[in-house]
């Protein structure tokens, strides 16, 4: 029933596969550039999901007719196109942002092609590793072996949103869209590649079952690499999946995760899309359960007998009649500013349409400070908005600032002027409310990781005590 569910889709979704702007204008440049030859456009159209499958449609579908074998590469493909068809093939070709005029839509396929592209990066490496020479080839394919999720997202994408919305939040097995649209993206993967006359070994590396040849497999792995990278490195499924690439690969486990990092590093610096958040930004994002549930306990008269002044002061204000969220919220800045001697703490929460994200509250910020009324849009992807995905901290550091400060919004940047903070999600129950910042001012002793790990756990004890709150509100009016 899900083929048929997928072939109705396709059916239903008949639309041209459009060309990235950037690979299109690079393209139409190479084709007035007298001194670049074929191999230069396809270096490019190689690159392209859209000017591929235009490609293998055209050269794969004459072929078919006289009874020859199909190409296997974008590059011998091209080179079976005579000049006139070439230019007409690039230059006709839709282009992603005049035919698409949703920015949500552009933004999540452009995650998805930073996603493929460090897919790419993880596979060449893994070529290399295996001595295999048929390198073109394979990448082409690689790059199509998402063929199905790029039709979903660009042509249903307001049912696309749903699932990347639940695979973001919760973490669902790869392509497991079923509940969203009916089947899995692979399976529709499948069907679209041989319906566009794709390369076999797209074909062969979206096979349910573990595929005998080595290429397809290598595929699979670096596909599967790169998906969990989507959620971050610190997760078990990832771990999981390192562990049989590194088996795979005859490759010994230690090392091997810093290597794989590495690339994606490389991946990230070499994207080309400013609203894309690379797999390598979340390398720094550790998990709630990375953090014990009781952090540990100051210095002081407590520190003996290891209690929590804070769980208690928590747990005192929800057994009164008059424990509100705004109180508990008032309860955890001042423990993060005073007890903590964090020198800014601030709340920025959610509008109520999901648009912005705005300063609610704070300790330690000067009346004329610009975080004051701070607002943020959450329509292009960032750092922010990755954070609001599931319950999750990250640690800047002035050492790895770099690498995030382009995915953190400008407006962020130019009212905290810091290079060393803490962020973390705050959610009640599934729903995600806001961001806590926080970070020490200058001639203070600066953030270690006690404090980061006691920042976290705070944050955490109060978003359970305010999703308590919420349930007995809930129980109450029923």
């Amino acid at each position: 029933m899900t083929a048929e569910a997928a072939q109705a889709w396709l059916s239903a979704h008949p639309q041209p596969l459009p060309a990235l702007e950037i690979h299109h204008r690079r393209a139409l440049a190479i084709l007035e550039n007298h001194t670049k030859t074929v191999g230069d456009l396809a270096d490019v159209i190689a690159l392209d999901p859209g000017m591929s499958v235009s490609l293998y449609r055209e050269v794969n579908g004459r072929l078919r007719q006289s009874g020859d074998r199909h190409v296997e590469s974008v590059h011998v493909a091209l080179g079976l196109l005579g000049d006139s068809a070439i230019v007409d093939l690039v230059a006709e070709h839709p282009v992603l942002e005049k035919t698409v005029a949703d920015n949500g839509c552009r933004q999540n396929y452009h995650q998805l092609m930073s996603r493929s592209y460090h897919l790419l990066a993880q596979l060449e490496r893994f070529i290399d590793l295996q001595g295999i020479r048929a390198v073109k080839e394979i990448l082409s394919a690689a790059l199509l072996h998402n063929i199905g999720e790029y039709c979903a997202c660009l042509f249903d994408h307001d049912r696309y949103h749903r699932y990347e919305t639940t695979f973001r939040s919760v973490g669902i097995d790869k392509n497991s869209a079923k509940s969203a649209f009916g089947f899995d993206f692979h399976e529709l993967g499948r069907l679209y590649a041989q319906q566009h006359y794709l390369p076999q070994l797209v074909i062969e590396s979206l096979d349910e079952n573990i595929p005998s040849g080595r290429k397809a497999r290598l595929i699979q792995l670096a596909a599967d690499l790169s998906h969990q990278a989507e959620v971050g490195w610190h997760h078990p499924a990832m771990r999981a999946t390192e562990e049989v690439c590194a088996a795979y690969l005859n490759q010994s486990p230690e090392g091997f995760e810093k290597r794989l990092q590495r690339i994606a590093l490389d991946a990230a610096r070499a994207c080309p899309f400013d609203d894309a958040l690379p797999a390598a930004a979340r390398l720094i994002m550790l998990p709630d359960d990375a953090v014990p549930r009781r952090p540990p306990a100051p210095a002081g008269p407590n520190a003996a007998s290891g209690s929590n002044p804070f769980e208690s002061r928590i747990r005192s204000l929800l057994d009164t009649n008059g424990a509100t969220q705004a109180k508990l919220l008032d309860l955890l800045l001042t423990h993060l500013h005073d007890d903590l001697h964090l020198s800014r703490v601030v709340l920025m929460l959610i509008s109520r349409d999901g648009a912005h994200l705005g300063t609610r509250a704070g300790k330690g910020i000067d009346e004329h400070s610009p975080v004051r009324h701070l607002v943020i849009g959450l329509e292009r992807e960032s750092l922010l908005k990755s954070l609001l995905a599931k319950p999750q901290a990250i640690w800047v550091e002035p050492a790895t600032y770099s690498r995030f400060e382009a995915s953190l919004p400008k407006r962020f940047r130019k009212a905290f002027l810091h290079e060393n903070f803490f962020l973390k999600s705050l959610f009640i129950g599934a729903r995600p409310v806001g961001l806590l910042f926080a970070d020490r001012a200058p001639g203070v002793p600066p953030l270690d990781k006690p404090v980061f790990l006691r920042f976290k756990s705070a944050v955490t004890l109060t978003a359970r005590a305010l999703s308590e709150l919420a349930e007995r509100r809930s129980q109450a009016s029923t």
